[in-house]
């Protein structure tokens, strides 16, 4: 069995790129360490670092035939436990982001009670004139204000308020006697 006295070993270089799994274990146990705390330095969670760094290893492990030098392949591992790091806080924030968004978005049960209120309240405004019919879904449908609807209308702004009072009072007389 290969003895490896670190990464600076005349032997290591060689030994990593063939595939010897001392230099391999000797790369690890010096360079572990200080990619965690780097890592964690990032993530800000000491598992989660740990299991970045080791994905980092066996990706410089996969690719160990690449990198000419020591210094390479710190450098590699350093820049390697970086990326993999933004990329799982770019994941937690997108996370975070649909699960609010989900959160803010209304439930199944909160969509049901809306749909079946807004078919309640059409059909309550069918059972008005045709009249106040169009001025109810004009003002509280379309949003448009009392002098539009007495301009489209052709009729007088105070007209347009009286009706639509009418047609409150006649909504509520219905609900109730429902």
């Amino acid at each position: 069995m290969l003895r490896l006295n670190g990464t600076q070993d005349p032997l290591f270089l060689t030994s990593f790129q063939q595939g010897e799994e001392a230099a391999f274990d000797c790369l690890y146990r010096e360079l572990f360490p200080s990619l965690t705390y780097f890592a964690n330095h990032i993530v800000l969670d000491a598992d989660t670092a740990e299991d970045i760094v080791q994905d980092c290893f066996v990706l410089l492990w996969k690719r160990r035939d690449r990198l000419s030098h020591v210094t390479a392949i710190k450098s590699y591992l350093y820049a390697s436990v970086r990326n993999q790091s933004l990329k799982h806080l770019e994941r937690q924030q997108r996370k975070v982001k649909v699960t609010k968004q989900a959160s803010e978005e209304p439930s199944f049960e909160e969509a049901v009670i809306a749909a079946e209120t807004a078919r309640e309240l059409y059909q309550l405004i069918e059972s008005l004139s045709p009249s106040l019919q169009q001025i109810i879904r004009l003002y509280y449908l379309q949003g448009k204000s009392n002098k539009e609807i007495a301009t489209q209308l052709n009729i007088q702004p105070d007209t347009v308020i009286r009706q639509r009072l009418r047609a409150i009072i006649a909504l509520r007389k219905i609900k109730i006697s429902l």
